[in-house]
């Protein structure tokens, strides 16, 4: 059975390690070698996971199948002053994907969305990631538009903006 439970600081390397497992599966077929090790170094270092948390807010959960880590997800409360939850990172190890995993990690966070009186969930994922994007769009997420970010070292990136209403109803 999977479960959840908030991630510490003693999981940040296990943190990046799933994050190294899974980001060559997920970009390694639409953006360089060098950019995607660059982009890993940058988020997933333990100064950049200390500072998402302690500077920005972010809330990192872990996803574990017995003792086996396979999965983790970052969030933010009441992204940029509005009622909206946003998603910064959801990753699953390429063989717990397509399991119904994700859709759990969804519904719990749609919950924590409407219990801290968030009315959408909001991400932003990268426009050729189609797998990912097909995906939300069956949670019932939908494209409001695009956002391009300078991510340094003459990088950047280009992302579908997407969210999905929360209703207090648990209709979600």
């Amino acid at each position: 059975m999977v479960v959840f439970r908030k991630a510490e600081e003693g999981d940040w390397p296990v943190i990046r390690q799933i994050a190294y497992e899974t980001w060559p599966d997920t970009f390694g077929h639409i953006i360089s070698a060098d950019q995607l090790d660059y982009m890993l170094d940058l988020i997933y270092s333990e100064k950049s996971i200390r500072n998402q948390i302690s500077e920005k807010g972010h809330h990192f959960i872990l996803a574990k199948l017995g003792d086996d880590p396979i999965g983790f997800v970052s969030y933010e409360k009441h992204y940029n002053s509005e009622p909206q939850l946003m998603i910064h990172k959801f990753y699953l190890l390429p063989v717990f994907q397509g399991l119904g995993i994700g859709r759990k990690i969804l519904d719990l966070l749609s919950k924590i969305g409407i219990e801290c009186n968030d009315c959408q969930l909001r991400l932003k994922v990268y426009h050729k990631n189609d797998k990912a994007i097909g995906f939300y769009e069956k949670y019932g997420f939908k494209n409001i538009g695009t956002e391009t970010t300078d991510i340094g070292n003459s990088y950047s990136i280009l992302d579908h903006v997407m969210v999905k209403p929360l209703l207090s109803d648990g209709t979600n």
